[in-house]
């Protein structure tokens, strides 16, 4: 027993030396100015972030590893950093640049005066089954595959239904991802397509004509929750035996497909 102290200080010793608090901005290169909701965390763990209003990011990381951490948003190029090299920088060098993607979208022609209309995906509105972020962490990510009729097709609204609202407004970042393995592969979008979900909404409703977002095969759609305010507790519409929620913990972890029951997402689609 005269040995329990001993070993309880040498466990906090460990723990202490095995993780450490890390922090940074992220800007913009050629403005300079402050970049905010860009994903940052070490690519396939759960250790990731979302930047503030101000470009400010925290992170509990490692302090000997061979992980690499990543910087991302969609519209610009993602940088990819050792994390032995990231936390060397620490704590004189903590402003990280992000160069405006050249990506330009295609251009697409739908032949045919007429383009016919349909709801695609998932368009349950139960009240029993529901389905929501597993936590508040920014960059919690949910997401639903959904399949086409025809290539290609305009996506040119996105809904959701609601079960549960948050307690107070939240922001969420919605995206568009092809798909690989039935996991999601490439951002389809050129711009960041935000979401306030407020208290007592009990639809999402999100114009995308604005957007041009043409998709040739099946995609995935997702929404990642990018800002703390406070509110939590959003479920959604799902239904069973649907197909299976598509997920990631946090900013850079690895997808995942949890459960049988499928979220209500669904998009009004032109083709």
């Amino acid at each position: 027993m005269k040995f329990w102290p001993l070993l309880c200080l040498f466990s906090i010793t460990v723990l202490q030396l095995s993780a450490q608090s890390v922090d940074g901005f992220v800007k913009d290169t050629k403005t300079k100015e402050a970049l905010s909701f860009v994903n940052v965390g070490i690519i396939g763990k759960s250790i990731g972030t979302v930047t503030d209003d101000h470009g400010h990011f925290s992170l509990n990381i490692g302090t000997v590893t061979t992980d690499t951490l990543k910087i991302s948003m969609v519209g610009y190029e993602p940088i990819k950093i050792a994390v032995n090299d990231f936390i060397k920088k620490q704590p004189t060098d903590k402003i990280y640049f992000l160069n405006p993607s050249t990506k330009q979208l295609s251009e697409v022609k739908i032949k045919g005066n007429k383009l016919k209309e349909a709801v695609l995906g998932n368009t349950t509105q139960s009240k029993s089954t529901d389905a929501g972020f597993s936590s508040n962490k920014l960059g919690n990510e949910i997401g639903e595959i959904i399949k086409i009729k025809k290539s290609p097709t305009w996506l040119k609204r996105f809904n959701a239904s609601l079960v549960v609202g948050p307690t107070d407004s939240v922001k969420l970042r919605l995206n568009f991802y092809t798909v690989k393995d039935g996991l999601p592969d490439q951002l389809i979008q050129t711009q960041n397509i935000f979401v306030t979900v407020k208290k007592g909404d009990e639809q999402i409703e999100v114009d995308l004509k604005p957007y041009n977002i043409y998709v040739d095969d099946k995609f995935i759609v997702s929404l990642e929750w990018i800002k703390d305010t406070g509110g939590h507790g959003i479920m959604f519409s799902a239904s069973l035996f649907g197909s299976a929620i598509i997920s990631r913990e946090t900013s850079q972890a690895n997808w995942e497909k949890i459960g049988i029951a499928g979220v209500g997402f669904n998009v009004l689609a032109a083709y």
